[in-house]
């Protein structure tokens, strides 16, 4: 999978995780800042040198009773390993904390908290078992530790309840901090606040001062948006729809006009959504010093309609 292709996977991870319900009670909540880091903390487990991190409540989308079975097709049609390994998604997924990087262009690390079946997958991987994507399950060692591929995604199981799933440098620096014993949170602590905002299904943040964005991504946006850009904050929460709430922080003032203006202009076309039977309401821009807040709502019926937009977005 190229380096696009893996940025489309994490927007999916994203914008699909958005369109779940309330969050769901569960012993899979990330674990306050002040947390004894540790093999359960998903965020110790990832790299600190993160250009953006995230979490998904999947029980909270996945149960969802208006759209979670429609979220739960779209989900497994790009999940490469099913039944023949004992796993469905929709099923046996309850938390995907991720984080982006630039070790080789854009990769990918992702905590996986949920239900495996080890000794299934092993057998996929040594009966050479076609997986329902149509590739076979590979198995390769690293760190002491199998790390299977299908169809250049990878994961490697730590337990019957967690696997880390992403590009092979993703899941390589995972590992590595494991077998060295530096397992502790090195994110960022306020991109660790925004992840752990109460009551949110999903939030990611991204520092972009530290860890600039991939020139393969910002050729395709507006300069506008990335000049000066240092952070990003965005956080999803449920009422009558979902709320999403973020902001945009650039390095002074002009620059966040600048970026509100390609913003507002582009809400403008979200005229052109209602074609598909979107519709943003209570839509809010505005620019506080150097940050541009965003905030709209996308009611229950708009969720369902996106659901058929999403995967034209994601690179095939």
């Amino acid at each position: 999978m190229n380096a696009l292709r893996w940025f489309g996977f994490s927007l999916l991870l994203s914008s699909t995780s958005a369109l779940g319900g309330c969050p769901g009670k569960d012993n899979t909540e990330v674990k306050s800042a002040g947390a004894e880091a540790s093999m359960e903390d998903a965020l110790a487990l990832l790299p600190g040198n993160a250009i953006a991190a995230g979490t998904v409540d999947a029980r909270a989308f996945f149960g969802s009773a208006t759209f979670g079975a429609d979220l739960a097709k779209l989900v497994e049609k790009y999940v490469p390993i099913g039944t023949e390994a004992g796993f469905q998604a929709s099923r046996d997924v309850d938390r995907v904390t991720f984080a982006t990087y630039s070790y080789q262009g854009i990769d990918v690390a992702a905590i996986v908290i949920g239900r495996f079946d080890s000794a299934k997958i092993k057998l996929v991987a040594s009966a050479q078992t076609p997986t329902k994507g149509g590739g076979t399950l590979v198995a390769s060692q690293y760190a002491g530790r199998d790390v299977y591929t299908v169809n250049n995604i990878g994961f490697t199981l730590l337990s019957d309840t967690r696997a880390i799933v992403g590009t092979e440098q993703g899941i390589r620096r995972v590992l590595e901090r494991i077998k060295d014993k530096r397992v502790k949170r090195d994110i960022a602590p306020w991109m660790i606040a925004t992840l752990e905002t109460p009551g949110a299904a999903f939030a990611a943040a991204g520092d972009f001062a530290s860890q600039p964005l991939p020139a393969e991504l910002t050729r395709q946006m507006a300069p506008q948006l990335v000049t000066n850009l240092k952070a990003m904050r965005v956080v999803a929460t449920f009422k009558d729809g979902v709320q999403l709430a973020g902001s945009i922080t650039y390095t002074d003032a002009p620059s966040a006009e600048a970026s509100s203006a390609v913003i507002k202009q582009s809400m403008s076309y979200a005229t052109y959504l209602k074609v598909f039977g979107v519709k943003l309401q209570n839509v809010d821009i505005k620019v506080d010093k150097a940050d541009v807040q965003v905030s709209l709502l996308v009611d229950d019926q708009s969720l369902r309609s996106m659901l058929n937009i999403i995967p034209t977005l994601l690179p095939q």
